[in-house]
């Protein structure tokens, strides 16, 4: 007979595991809330290059002027708004309407050792791909060590 080890943490995972699908079941996607706006959380990738990290977000359904992204204090920020009055008329009225009319909203933390003046964003076929080159990382710097009274600095006297 073999002898199998109970893990209870393992269990402890499907479980949340299995509690966020069915909240996501039930109340579909996360809901977040700007001021009075509602957004649905943007899900999307991010790839790390030698030169740059490379965020891409789908958002079928908007139009490149409907997205706006800003960097500010090491944040990414993507925002996308469906503007309905930019639709063109629709004839007749909905028997069954499924498709998420809902904005977006993503914010992502990036590491100091990027160069926000070179951020670019394209759009191409419903996928926003964001580059964000990197800068190279501070080299720490040596301090030469000298012996004596010549090492000792004074601080200005207030």
């Amino acid at each position: 007979m073999a002898v199998i080890r109970w893990n209870p943490w393992g269990e402890l995972s499907t479980l949340h595991d299995q509690m966020d699908q069915l909240f996501q079941q039930v109340f579909g996607e996360p809901v977040l809330r700007d001021g009075g706006a509602q957004y649905l959380s943007l899900p999307v990738d991010i790839r790390q290059t030698e030169t740059s990290y490379v965020v891409e977000a789908s958002v079928p359904g908007l139009r490149p002027e409907d997205v706006e992204v800003t960097f500010d204090d090491g944040i990414l920020t993507i925002r996308g708004e469906h503007r309905e009055d930019a639709r063109p008329e629709k004839q007749g009225d909905y028997v069954r309407r499924e498709r998420r009319t809902s904005s977006v909203f993503r914010q992502v933390s990036l590491p100091s050792e990027v160069d926000p003046d070179r951020i670019t964003a394209g759009f191409e076929n419903g996928v926003l791909t964001v580059s964000v080159p990197r800068t190279a990382k501070a080299q720490p710097k040596r301090i030469p060590v000298s012996s004596g009274s010549s090492a000792v600095v004074e601080a200005p006297a207030h």
